[in-house]
C-alpha cells in the first residue's frame, strides 16, 4: 500500500513512520515547514530509508503539476495545516487524521489544556476522515482512556494521547490494507471548536476568579517552555507558576 504521511517530528509520529515503512511503501512525508524539519528525527528517518521529505507548499505544487506519486492512503497527525481539496481529490477522500482528543467534543487547537480545565475524566485519540474543515469529518474509531485532570500534566496527557494515536494508526492501516477503506460515522452536532483566541482568553487569570479556578488555570495551562496562565497588572502580563515550580525556584 502506498502511504503519504503528513506530520511533524514527534516521538510517536516517528515511531509510526518507522513501523509503517517496514510494511508499506511510504510515497512521501510532508511537513509543515522543511526548514524546521532540518536536523530532526523525522528527517533522519527519511534520509535513512530514502523517503522523500517535502513541505506543504511543495506538495501542492507537485499536485498542480501532476508529479505526486500514486497514493492509496494519506495519514495526518500533528500536521497543523488545513488539508485542501487538491489532495483530497487526488486520494479520493482516503485521508485520515489522528486528532488528539475525543471528537466531536473537542475540536481545534489546544484541546489538552481545555480538557484539563474542564476536568474531564476520560480522554482519547480520534481517527477521522478529513474534509475541508478542521476536525469535522466522519469518525472511524476513537481510542479512549481514563485520566485524572487534577493530577495529570499537559505534557503527560499529550504523551498518553500520542501513544494511543500511534496504536490506532497501526491498527487502522492494517485493517485498511486487509479490507480497503474503513466505514466512518458522521459526527453528531455539538462539541466545541477551540481557537487560539479561546486559548489566550481561557488562560488569563481574572481578579474575579475563585481560588479554585485560579488553581485549575495554572495547572491546565502549565506546559514549559510555553507561557502558562497569566495575570495582567498595569498593562503587563505576569506568568503564574504552579506551587511546586515556585518551590524549586526558591531552592
Amino acid at each position: 500500500m502506498n502511504i503519504l504521511y503528513l506530520t511533524k517530528s514527534k516521538k510517536y509520529t516517528c515511531m509510526a513512520l518507522k513501523a509503517l515503512s517496514e510494511q508499506h511503501h511510504i510515497a512521501g512525508v510532508v511537513c509543515k515547514n522543511r526548514t524546521l524539519a532540518a536536523g530532526t528525527e523525522l528527517e533522519r528517518i527519511c534520509i535513512e530509508r530514502q523517503i522523500p521529505l517535502i513541505d506543504n507548499d511543495t506538495m501542492y505544487e507537485m499536485l498542480d503539476a501532476d508529479r505526486l506519486p500514486e497514493i492509496d492512503l494519506a495519514i495526518s497527525n500533528t500536521y497543523g495545516r488545513l488539508i485542501r481539496k487538491p489532495l483530497l481529490d487526488r486520494v479520493n477522500g482516503n485521508c485520515v487524521n489522528l486528532h488528539g482528543a475525543i471528537l466531536p467534543d473537542y475540536k481545534g487547537l489546544f484541546t489538552y489544556n481545555h480538557g484539563l480545565m474542564n476536568r474531564e475524566t476520560e480522554w482519547g485519540a480520534s481517527a477521522h476522515y478529513v474534509n475541508e474543515r478542521f476536525d469535522e469529518g466522519n469518525i472511524i474509531e476513537i481510542e479512549r482512556f481514563p485520566i485524572c485532570a487534577d493530577t495529570i500534566s499537559v505534557s503527560e496527557l499529550e504523551e498518553k494521547t500520542q501513544e494511543a494515536a500511534y496504536r490506532l494508526t497501526l491498527k487502522l492501516v492494517e485493517e485498511w490494507d486487509r479490507n480497503g477503506p474503513l466505514p466512518g460515522i458522521p459526527q453528531h452536532t455539538g462539541g466545541t471548536y477551540y481557537s487560539k483566541e479561546d486559548f489566550e482568553k481561557a488562560k488569563e487569570v481574572l481578579i474575579t476568579d475563585s481560588a479554585e479556578t485560579v488553581t485549575r488555570k495554572i495547572h491546565a495551562f502549565w506546559c514549559p517552555p510555553y507561557e502558562g496562565a497569566y495575570i495582567r497588572v498595569g498593562g503587563s502580563r505576569f506568568e503564574l507558576l504552579p506551587s511546586r515550580e515556585r518551590e524549586s525556584h526558591d531552592e
